[in-house]
């Protein structure tokens, strides 16, 4: 009687252990990712007249390429507003150098104002404080650029003007 007791037993055990489970469906639906959207940088600097150099050559704000550059400065007078220069690039970034009012431009003898900017999104410009005090900015929109020297001429390829690259 042991012996059919145990059998059974273990024959019970087998045959549970057989018994697949069943698995259970659950509808699940994944979660579409949320892709973030790029929130455009508006970033901006100010030129600082006592501490800037003669010649003052500023790198390009960001690693890419800047797609357009404006200057907005008041085409009347020299001292009326402060200068901007503001770069836009191709992910809705902004840079704005702001050159403050005390800085004017000088004309060349065209009687057009020393500011030049090309494809490249360089910009150059030349004047003088109020007190009298010379400065020529040279902005670069690429970085390529950075570190090398410009020979600008106001009156090549007028009205834009024209600059040259060298090491």
């Amino acid at each position: 009687m042991k012996r059919i007791i145990a059998m059974f037993a273990v024959v019970s055990m087998l045959a549970s252990c057989s018994k697949k489970q069943e698995a259970v469906e659950t509808n699940v639906v994944p979660e579409t990712p949320k892709q973030e959207v790029y929130q455009p940088q508006h970033q901006s600097s100010t030129v600082d007249l006592s501490t800037a150099r003669k010649y003052a050559y500023f790198n390009a704000p960001l690693d890419a390429p800047a797609t357009s550059v404006a200057v907005n400065y008041d085409q009347k007078a020299p001292y009326a507003k402060p200068i901007e220069v503001v770069y836009s690039y191709a992910n809705g970034d902004t840079f704005v150098y702001t050159i403050p009012a005390e800085f004017g431009l000088w004309k060349n003898s065209a009687g057009r104002f020393r500011v030049i900017s090309d494809a490249e999104c360089t910009v150059w410009l030349q004047g003088q404080t109020k007190s009298g005090k010379f400065h020529e900015f040279v902005f670069f929109g690429n970085p390529k650029y950075n570190g090398t020297k410009v020979k600008p001429n106001s009156y090549r390829n007028l009205p834009a003007g024209e600059i040259k690259y060298r090491q």
